[in-house]
């Protein structure tokens, strides 16, 4: 989690240029006793907590490093675990590593079940920012039937800036699941995986699907973030060791675009630990892409080779949306309506606005009038609309076409 939380943190804060302080909370609902060793080996291994706290570090050295003027991060820990002697190891270790006097303030230790701490977890971030209530909660269950998707509601819209990010250990579920399994599946988490199989029993759907596995997981997929009600998410993996066996699905949760994006950006920036097994452009998730199969060699491994492919099919895709639109629209509004669909961040959105710009396809145009031509200028409030000058699509009727 120490890649993630860093770069999620040096990110967010690049949009609180001004502000002195920024206070958040992280949250580890699945925290364990903090240090580990590994049987035959002896090595010790950080465990979760240990990581967010050097991860945080880490984050402000990095923050602060091209600024003239610090920001501080005033960030407040909550770590919970059902299992009594696993926070009580977690204590002492903390004490070891000299943060014992943060606990209580800045550091809070609970020892019960998530869903049972979930209230009191909630006011204490908003205790810590009572205007804001900004948390990013980060739920490694590894297992299924841990945290319902009424739970995950109930954090999105009593915490509306809030981020969740959920961990599925999910190489072998569509392998081995069946439909008892699926069943309790369903009940554990309180979300409808049958309307999203289309009504067919796991065991036809193995008969019959030639991608069986995809669709399994992808229905999963689906049924989770339906039932979430989060307005933006992403489905990428982290990365395992093998084929594909070792690896975990990484679901970020959120109610806003930009909260979006920032996570996308942690993806690109640490492509060695994430894969995607989808589309490039704005098909990230259509059927023929929807790429939950393990044993699928190739992948969208966010490094040089899936950038290209990124940008080429996002710029026809995009042309293709703005062509389509039936009234301009704010730069915003196009990434909020599609960001979804692509693992493009909102940089190379405006990447590929750019290069349309310079072939006259489409215009962007300030709230001050002014036209954008480069992407690094663009505003969310700036206005895209298709040119009426433009080469695009030739066989179809212009803009000029239709008014006459």
């Amino acid at each position: 989690m120490d890649a993630p939380s860093s770069c999620h943190l040096r990110a967010r804060t690049l949009n609180a240029r001004g502000r002195e302080v920024f206070r958040i909370t992280l949250v580890d609902g699945f925290c364990g006793g903090g240090l580990y060793t590994l049987k035959g080996t002896g090595q010790e291994v950080l465990g979760s907590p240990l990581r967010m706290l050097a991860a945080v570090q880490e984050a402000q050295v990095l923050v602060n490093a091209d600024r003239r003027k610090p920001i501080a991060l005033q960030v407040q820990y909550v770590f919970v675990d059902h299992d009594e002697s696993a926070v009580r190891h977690l204590e002492a270790v903390l004490h070891q590593r000299g943060y014992g006097r943060l606990i209580g303030s800045e550091i809070h230790l609970i020892t019960s079940d998530f869903g049972r701490a979930a209230d009191q977890v909630l006011r204490l971030v908003s205790n810590h920012t009572p205007r804001s209530a900004t948390a990013l909660f980060f739920l490694d269950q590894y297992g299924y039937t841990d945290v319902p998707a009424p739970l995950i509601r109930k954090i999105l819209t009593g915490l509306p800036n809030s981020e969740v990010v959920l961990t599925f250990h999910v190489a072998s579920f569509a392998t081995y699941t069946n439909d008892d399994f699926a069943a309790r599946i369903e009940k554990a988490l309180q979300i409808d995986i049958r309307s999203c199989l289309r009504g067919q029993s796991i065991e036809s759907i193995k008969s019959n699907e030639a991608d069986w596995r995809r669709f399994i997981q992808g229905a999963l997929y689906q049924a989770l973030v339906a039932d979430c009600g989060a307005r933006f998410f992403t489905p990428f993996f982290i990365r395992g060791e093998g084929s594909g066996h070792g690896e975990y699905w990484l679901v970020h949760l959120s109610q806003h675009p930009r909260a979006q994006d920032v996570m996308k950006q942690v993806h690109w920036q640490h492509q060695n630990h994430f894969i995607h097994y989808g589309g490039a452009g704005l098909d990230m998730l259509a059927p023929h892409t929807m790429g939950f199969m393990q044993e699928f060699t190739g992948g969208f491994r966010f490094d040089d080779v899936a950038r290209h492919q990124s940008d080429e099919a996002l710029r026809e895709q995009l042309a293709q949306r703005i062509y389509a639109m039936d009234q301009p629209k704010t730069f915003g509004e196009v990434f909020a309506s599609t960001c979804n669909e692509s693992p493009a961040t909102a940089k190379m959105y405006k990447e590929s606005l750019a290069s349309l710009i310079r072939e006259r396809d489409i215009t962007v145009t300030g709230s001050d009038g002014r036209t954008r031509r480069h992407a690094r200028y663009m505003t969310d409030t700036d206005i895209v609309q298709r040119s009426r000058q433009g080469q695009l699509f030739p066989s179809l009727p212009t803009l000029c076409d239709q008014k006459s």
